[in-house]
């Protein structure tokens, strides 16, 4: 597969999920735990991507924006995974998502939203006093990234046609993205 040359999670960590068995491919053993992260699940497309992300991250923003025409054409189903890890607010603004009674509408105004609130990043308040089940919902999805050894977002986890499966750190430029699209099951 093509992936090694999109160098899509950089050198030594292409290199490494390449080098695994694939029973012991961190992407693959990423996947099945998806199961356990709580998540806002977006688009009706046949190809699935699960997507780490914080409130308050640009790079994260920037791939939201990136994945509007893949969404739009129903060609992608997307499942955003909160995490609360970059700035002071970003807990609050997690949590804000996750306790809305319409996860995808506050996860839309967040995004649509951007650096049109008082702090700059997610445009949705932080809540203050979250619920202990949506405490606890974010400290799942914050340790399904550590427990993985992923300490920064975006991350796209996604299985490929040929039964492997990658993850990218970052946001690939939109010429990549379509790169990668086809193989993406």
């Amino acid at each position: 597969m093509m992936f090694a040359a999109l160098l899509l999670a950089g050198p030594a960590a292409q290199a490494a999920q390449d080098a695994q068995a694939p029973a012991q491919n961190p992407a693959i053993v990423l996947l099945k735990d998806m199961g356990k992260a709580i998540k806002i699940t977006e688009g009706t497309g046949p190809k699935t991507l699960y997507v780490f992300f914080d409130p308050n991250c640009p790079f994260c923003h920037k791939l939201f924006e990136e994945l509007r025409p893949y969404v739009k054409k129903h060609e992608v189903t997307v499942h955003w995974i909160p995490v609360g890890i970059l700035t002071s607010t970003s807990p609050g603004k997690a949590a804000a998502i996750l306790q809305s009674k319409d996860r995808l509408k506050a996860f839309y105004q967040s995004e649509h939203d951007w650096g049109f609130n008082d702090s700059p990043g997610g445009g949705i308040a932080p809540l203050q006093n979250p619920s202990a089940k949506t405490l606890k919902e974010l400290e799942t999805n914050d340790n399904l990234l550590a427990d993985h050894g992923l300490n920064g977002v975006p991350v796209t986890l996604f299985a490929t046609t040929d039964g492997s499966a990658y993850y990218f750190e970052g946001t690939p430029p939109a010429d990549k993205l379509a790169e990668i699209m086809p193989y993406v099951k």
